[in-house]
């Protein structure tokens, strides 16, 4: 029997599925019954058709869109913007739109992300401008450690990049860590969660979904502070160390940090328990709100680690060879 691979395509006039023969290079629409050839190179592919013009499809995410729809400005504008998405249309009735599900570029793999949040600004840091993408980053890496794991975004950037490592990841927001759990599900029992804040101690602490102000820190922003909020709301605190030791991570070799001017406190108290056992720090601080936050980062590391260059808001600091 003739092999064959199908695939999705998107095209200015029908969406469909074409059959790509393995065999002799043929390609059959399943839905016109449209026939060509076809060539496929570097993610592009190209249908000469029997009865019409050539087209040419790029792959996105193991989908192909013809090149008319991304690289016709007229075309594009067509296609929704997520920062403006929030409703559609089912049989002519509008309904709203909370949650959805996106491939992750030139990978298998989706992630759900909440529309009308932070959640959309942070997936264009981690897979569209790709922050955490650096060559300061090791060939490979067995255990890795994401505090402020937010949805899991970078989690699933680094499980994905590592396919051999075993992760923490550590997020106190409960709706946040619900959604990092969805998306780090496939890469299975290699990632451990916990739903808690790295802090100096053991117990509980005050969580802040708003500023002083009053204003909403929205999902990306949630801080925890020995400051009072207004609902009395606490989430399970570990010490950075506890926090390894539960985990059996002996050593880390990717520690990242985006935990919101609690870095401050990280840094300044109790380091010496874990900062031995680590190889590669990622780390952004906050004194933008916390003052000092990134002088008692520099502080306990000197000398012991040495500064990279900086990938977007993050800094790199790589264990000195001894």
């Amino acid at each position: 029997m003739e092999k064959s691979n199908r695939i999705e395509a998107i095209h200015p006039h029908w969406n469909g599925f074409l059959r790509l023969s393995s065999v002799n290079n043929a390609v059959f629409h399943e839905g016109h019954g449209s026939k060509g050839i076809y060539n496929l190179r570097d993610g592009t592919l190209t249908v000469f058709w029997d009865k019409y013009k050539p087209d040419v499809f790029l792959e996105l995410s193991g989908l192909y869109v013809h090149e008319s729809l991304l690289k016709d400005a007229s075309k594009i504008e067509e296609i929704p913007r997520f920062e403006n998405l929030f409703a559609a249309v089912i049989d002519n009735q509008p309904v709203i739109l909370k949650r959805i599900s996106v491939s992750v570029p030139g990978r298998n793999y989706e992630v759900s992300l909440r529309l009308k949040t932070s959640d959309i600004q942070t997936f264009s840091q981690v897979f569209i401008r790709r922050e955490y993408e650096s060559q300061n980053l090791p060939e490979s890496a067995n255990s890795i450690v994401d505090l402020g794991a937010n949805i899991g975004l970078a989690t699933v950037f680094f499980g994905l990049k590592y396919p051999e490592a075993k992760i923490l990841s550590v997020e106190p927001e409960e709706n946040n860590f619900e959604s990092m759990v969805i998306n780090t599900a496939s890469l299975g029992d290699r990632v451990q969660k916990r739903l808690a804040a790295v802090w100096i101690n053991d117990g509980v602490i005050n969580i802040h979904t708003e500023n002083e102000n009053g204003a909403a820190l929205d999902a990306w922003g949630v801080q925890v502070s020995d400051r009072k909020n207004e609902t009395n709301t606490v989430v399970k605190c570990n010490k950075l160390g506890t926090l390894l030791r539960d985990a059996e991570f002996g050593s880390v070799d990717i520690l990242k940090i985006d935990i919101e001017g609690a870095e401050l406190e990280v840094f300044s108290n109790e380091f010496a328990d874990w900062l031995p056992k680590i190889s590669l720090i990622i780390v952004e601080t906050h004194d933008r709100f916390r003052p000092g936050s990134e002088e008692a980062v520099r502080k306990a590391i000197h000398p012991m680690f040495e500064e990279l260059p900086r990938s977007g808001e993050n800094l790199f600091f790589r264990r000195v060879p001894t």
